[in-house]
């Protein structure tokens, strides 16, 4: 199973979040969520990863200070191709997998929970995207060939709608043939923040080197160890 790493470089005079989030350009009527993110002061460097292995989700969706928040009240793991149903049991909605099939490159949620719902698919464990009250009878399809990208917020929490609140990008991520780690730069020019991104290959086995001197060196200092 692939693993997947962006990093974050901090050179900025602020702390900054990092989120990366998914967009599924050939699927309609669906919202793109902070899915991975950390936060780094300045001169700080930090990251996140995942494998590619998929989730469905249902989640409660609620605003918070006018921003949309998705929370899962479930997340299954599933492959590509599988159907599923929200269903309405044990006096609450939850996924069950169907028997039917979906083309290839999809996974489909039936709602027949006779309530609206909130459903969605991810990644490595979170959810990535959700389409928003899908009544019961209808289903919501995703066509999973996500589109990546990263941008740098003041103020984001996990499953936080995507729209203008990116205060620094967006940067699309584009893993070229054979790299899987992408380090995000952020520097000042001028009076405004650049954000610059390159790519390198990196093992499991060095990365878990890395992640523990990085560990090791936040211990003893406190302050995260630089890594490009």
């Amino acid at each position: 199973m692939s693993t997947y790493y962006v990093d974050f470089n901090n050179n900025t005079e602020m702390t900054w979040t990092m989120g990366v989030y998914q967009v599924l350009p050939d699927s309609i009527g669906l919202e793109s969520v902070s899915w991975k993110q950390t936060t780094v002061p300045t001169q700080g460097s930090s990251g996140v990863e995942w494998e590619v292995d998929y989730n469905v989700a249902i989640a409660n969706y609620k605003q918070v200070g006018g921003v949309g928040v998705y929370k899962a009240s479930q997340t299954l793991v599933t492959e590509l191709g599988s159907v599923w149903d929200c269903v309405f049991k044990d006096n609450v909605q939850q996924l069950v997998q169907s028997s039917g099939s979906a083309p290839a490159d999809s996974i489909i949620i039936n709602n027949k929970s006779n309530q609206l719902g909130n459903l969605g698919i991810g990644m490595s464990g979170q959810g990535a995207v959700f389409k928003k009250n899908v009544v019961s009878g209808a289903s919501a399809q995703f066509q999973v060939t996500p589109t990546y990208y990263a941008g740098l917020f003041n103020d984001l929490v996990l499953g936080e709608v995507i729209s203008s609140n990116v205060s620094v990008g967006p940067q699309k991520i584009v893993f070229p043939d054979g790299q899987n780690c992408a380090t995000v730069t952020a520097s000042m020019s001028g009076e405004s923040i650049k954000m610059s991104v390159s790519y390198s290959q990196v093992s499991l086995v060095s990365r878990q080197v890395l992640d523990r001197l990085m560990s090791i060196q936040q211990e003893r200092t406190g302050i995260l160890l630089e890594h490009n």
